[in-house]
């Protein structure tokens, strides 16, 4: 599924770089005042969303880059918020790393494996957090978070190989450098958008587009 869920991302990228290129472009653009870059991610996601939904789910509206910014208006107060409790989560879980893996008292040790346990299944959630709060809007910011670590810990292996994935897609395009940085983060949102749009079909909550999506689910 990790490797279906990338393909099919590639392939959505390749036939919609147009409105990809220019959402990216505008994402760095607000990501730059750091204020903003929560609103720019929740506004890339769901241009992501909108691309997948035409192309894999026959949404007859076409996708364009106007999504962008109905995105930014739609979920700027949600993702700022999500943003703000994921990281208070992941500063919460590197602090209690930190603590037990340097503490010299030999009866606290044993924490170390459990606290490791969670980051990783946190660190996994974060592949699921932004593509839920545009499936799930009513939904609540803590049940997005929830539902984004029950899905890691749910999927084990496809998380990890999805994270490993997208981590070397990730320094190739960093070595690489020039243009193709202007694609990376769209290609990112477009791959965390088709994996959970995967696990939503294999768990029967959607029906399958194409016959492509029903193969790659199971």
């Amino acid at each position: 599924m990790a490797l279906a869920a990338f393909w099919l991302s590639a392939r959505l990228l390749f036939r919609r770089m147009g409105i990809l290129l220019v959402g990216n472009i505008f994402w760095f653009l607000l990501s730059l005042p750091l204020i903003t870059w929560p609103a720019a991610t929740g506004a890339l996601f769901y241009l992501a969303y909108r691309v997948v939904q035409e192309e894999r789910a026959g949404d007859p509206r076409f996708a364009r880059i106007g999504d962008f910014w109905d995105g930014f208006r739609r979920y700027w107060r949600q993702s700022t918020a999500l943003v703000a409790l994921d990281l208070g989560a992941l500063v919460v879980l590197g602090t209690a790393l930190w603590f037990y893996g340097g503490d010299n008292i030999e009866s606290l040790g044993w924490v170390v494996g459990p606290v490791a346990v969670i980051s990783l299944a946190w660190l996994g959630a974060q592949l699921y957090l932004f593509p839920l709060l545009i499936v799930t809007p009513d939904q609540s910011l803590f049940g997005v978070l929830r539902t984004a670590l029950l899905t890691a810990i749910g999927y084990p292996l496809y998380t990890l190989s999805l994270l490993l994935l997208l981590l070397f897609l990730t320094v190739v395009c960093a070595l690489l450098a020039g243009p193709v940085l202007l694609l990376l983060f769209a290609m990112l949102a477009l791959t965390q958008t088709v994996a959970l749009r995967l696990v939503r079909i294999h768990r029967g909550e959607i029906p399958p587009g194409p016959i492509g999506d029903a193969r790659a689910g199971q």
